[in-house]
């Protein structure tokens, strides 16, 4: 294929996004595919003459009073576009991947357009990033008027959106985007691999790491005002990499500390080995779009501690609640870096997972998957999965709480004699993902009702949505069609993980088709347990038994009497994501069969 890149900042090693984009154009032309860049410079800043690197169109920088110092600060410019050269870098390509939504990038759209050259949007400025920086990052709508602009001024226009991460596509997804949004992290480059085994000296500190711009939102603040309530602040040593315009206060707040804090900014060779030489990663943003420098610290076998800030990606990477840490909070941060010190074997094991588990977020990967999408480009869009407008989801949200639960709480509870068991076992915030055995024309009813207040997404045979009697009450009350064919599976995954990335509950009945009043349970499908370990959220058994009627209801019930009972949650395991799948499977049909079997 060939492959035009549109970024306005190329082969400077200073920002996330541009070294991404460097990664990718460099593994794409190993695996065969011609790679044009459109970028700003001059012509003499790289031949683009080797075997081994892409075809430069430079044009000049654009010059925007206030913006372009404040993009200066952040490392990164303007470039101004140039229509006879955009021309000649899209015409004849395949695919036009744009990365940025700056006057380059709307340039770049129109004439592929015009070209009829298929062009894809990459996301990788978070509104977030724009607020903290001029000061509003303590006002939330500010952050959503940038998304709502970005949206109308640029992203609008595309069929197909690369997003870095769940977290940023499932924002995209709240904010009106209604693109395929196609979630492929920006990957880790080949260096960043674990090191020789190295023994810690006894009197040697125990150095923690963190690399990052030097800015509000990144809050290196939060790691010194940590380590100064550390029971062992004694022994530690801080290393900051990065550069940035906070650099001299976070100076002067280091000065205070017991070891002198290491400022530094690293070219990659040498920022392998920092990572390598110290104990524990520290990664503390309140706003990050993915987290590519945790990635390259863990793939190195450098264990992190993460804030768990709403805003920031980053938490996707705790393999459990020891890495991670209340955003904003030193005196958790500080509870964290000493629990790893007080237990150097538990580090030592958890190093060596972080190193497995970076395997998934090789830039080879990422690349493969950017493929499929480049191949894509263009092809009619579907409609989302379970993507509705604002104004839809209004009326369903009134529907569902005010007329839909209080008539089947009636129904089921009061009519059939229905009861619930374990609703205190649901967790009360966060992505979860519920199973139950489907025995009943009403179950689904009955699991919306088990897990109120919160409301489910139901996953229904396409026959249930297609119905022209019900099938748009089903669609109101939360239905979303499974796809008939394996080759509608992939989107329909990545839909319902925006919605556990969301915070919803999404709700699957494994054992696929419906056997009325049955007893025992059937084989599992896979697919939900695949989503549960892909999105790592906790899976929720439930099981509805039958019970003989008892009292009253002996008189007018012909029929068992159903208990649904909630099982405790089963959280993700420590390992790759097919293990996962297999063993939170396994275990729960048998939480499930427990369950159902249990004495009334």
């Amino acid at each position: 294929m060939i492959i035009t890149l549109v970024i306005d900042t190329f082969n400077v090693d200073n920002n996330g996004t541009t070294i991404s984009a460097m990664r990718f154009a460099t593994t794409l032309i190993s695996r065969g595919h011609t790679v044009r860049v459109v970028a700003c410079g001059e012509p003499g800043d790289a031949t683009g003459q080797r075997r081994d690197e892409p075809e430069m169109f430079w044009v000049p920088e654009l010059v925007v009073p206030i913006a372009s110092r404040f993009a200066h600060r952040q490392n990164t410019l303007f470039a101004k576009p140039v229509r006879e050269v955009l021309i000649a870098a899209i015409k004849g390509a395949d695919v036009v991947h744009i990365y940025q939504p700056w006057p380059l990038g709307r340039a770049a759209e129109r004439i592929a357009r015009r070209l009829g050259v298929p062009a894809i949007a990459a996301f990788h400025i978070q509104p977030e990033n724009v607020t903290y920086n001029i000061g509003l990052g303590w006002f939330p709508p500010a952050a959503h008027l940038v998304y709502v602009l970005l949206r109308l001024a640029f992203y609008g226009r595309f069929t197909d959106i690369h997003c870095p991460s769940t977290f940023i596509a499932a924002q995209l997804r709240h904010h009106g985007y209604r693109a395929r949004l196609h979630v492929i992290s920006n990957g880790v480059g080949s260096s960043f691999r674990p090191g020789p085994a190295r023994v810690r000296g006894a009197d040697e500190p125990f150095r923690i790491l963190m690399v990052g711009r030097f800015s509000p939102e990144k809050r290196q603040d939060v790691l010194i005002r940590a380590v100064r309530r550390s029971r062992h602040a004694a022994r530690i040593q801080l290393h900051f990499a990065g550069h940035g315009p906070r650099e001299k206060r976070l100076r002067r707040m280091a000065s205070k500390l017991a070891n002198p804090a290491q400022f530094g900014y690293y070219s990659q060779e040498e920022l392998v080995e920092l990572i390598r030489g110290c104990d524990l990663y520290v990664h503390a943003s309140d706003v990050e779009i993915e987290g590519v420098s945790c990635m390259e610290a863990f793939s190195c076998g450098l264990v992190p501690v993460i804030s768990d800030s709403a805003r920031s990606a980053t938490g996707q990477f705790a393999l459990g609640p020891e890495n991670l840490f209340r955003a904003g909070d030193p005196s958790s941060l500080a509870e964290r870096i000493d629990g790893w010190i007080d237990d150097p074997a538990a580090l030592d094991a958890a190093s060596e997972t972080y190193a497995r588990y970076a395997e998934l977020y090789t830039v080879d990967r990422s690349v493969k998957a950017i493929e499929r999408v480049y191949a894509r480009a263009g092809h009619t869009p579907e409609v989302p999965a379970g993507y509705t407008g604002r104004v839809y989801r209004l009326l369903s949200n009134a529907f569902y709480y005010v007329i839909a639960i209080p008539l089947l709480f009636l129904w089921t509870r009061v009519i059939l004699g229905v009861r619930a068991e374990g609703e205190n076992r649901l967790p009360r915030v966060g992505g979860v993902l519920t199973v139950c055995n489907h025995v009943h024309l009403l179950d689904s009813a009955l699991v919306a009702l088990a897990l109120f207040p919160r409301r489910p997404v139901f996953t229904s045979a396409p026959i249930n949505l297609e119905n022209r009697w019900y099938g748009g009450l089903v669609r109101l009350l939360g239905g979303v069609a499974v796809p008939r064919t394996p080759a509608g599976l992939p989107l329909f995954f990545s839909e319902m993980e925006l919605f556990l990335a969301q915070g919803r509950i999404v709700h699957f009945f494994p054992e696929g088709e419906l056997k009325p009043y049955g007893t025992s349970l059937r084989d599992f499908k896979r697919g939900a347990f695949h989503l549960a370990a892909q999105a790592r959220v906790p899976v929720v058994p439930l099981s509805i038994r039958f019970t003989p009627p008892t009292g009253l209801g002996r008189a007018f019930r012909r029929k068992p009497t159903m208990v649904i009972v909630i099982g405790e949650p089963i959280a993700p395991t420590m390992t790759d994501p097919r293990s996962d799948r297999r063993i939170r499977m396994e275990l729960a049909r048998r939480r499930m069969h427990d369950l159902i079997t249990r004495a009334a």
